[in-house]
């Protein structure tokens, strides 16, 4: 019974979300994690199924890693994928799942771990964004370099092939 009650605030008071979900999907039991990752209330959640609020994009991924859970080929699973928020706005998360069977190997339910990584999502969004940027910046100044021959580094100007060489590790070839 002391076992029980630990392992249920446990459950409950974890850092991340943390859920039970059935085989055809219907969410058994949930926390308060998973609440605020998802916006729904509990009960809300437990009137639906992780179907309802996956993002389309991701449903048949996720639904052919819990087809070999169930047919026994992997043991657990891990992905990054989007739930929509009641708010309407997309969440980010990294969804981790094993499955519980009975002694007879009947499959009981999935023991579902949620991350939020949305803003570690949007980080690396900006960072692609930035870096395509700079790639573009980059080019423009290689062909002003190049119409000018010459570019300034503090307060000499030097040949665009010695740039090149010395500071990109670049060879320029005519032709």
């Amino acid at each position: 019974m002391l076992f029980r009650s630990v392992f249920r605030r446990a459950f409950e008071h974890a850092a991340i979300g943390m859920a039970l979900v059935a085989p055809d999907g219907a969410w058994l039991r949930v926390n308060q994690s998973v609440c605020r990752i998802t916006g729904y209330t509990e009960e809300e959640l437990l009137r639906s199924t992780f179907q309802d609020i996956t993002h389309p994009d991701d449903l048949d991924l996720d639904l052919a890693n819990v087809e070999k859970l169930l047919a026994g080929e992997i043991d657990s699973y891990q992905m990054e994928k989007r739930y929509l928020h009641k708010s309407g706005s997309i969440v980010w998360v990294l969804l981790s799942v094993s499955l519980v069977r009975d002694e007879n190997t009947r499959p009981l339910f999935f023991v579902s771990q949620i991350q939020d990584i949305t803003r570690r999502r949007e980080s690396e969004y900006q960072l692609s964004e930035a870096a395509a940027e700079i790639s573009q910046l980059r080019k423009g100044l290689l062909k002003i370099c190049a119409w000018t021959n010459r570019i300034q580094i503090g307060d000499r100007w030097i040949p665009v092939d010695e740039f090149l060489r010395d500071h990109l590790h670049l060879t320029l070839t005519h032709g």
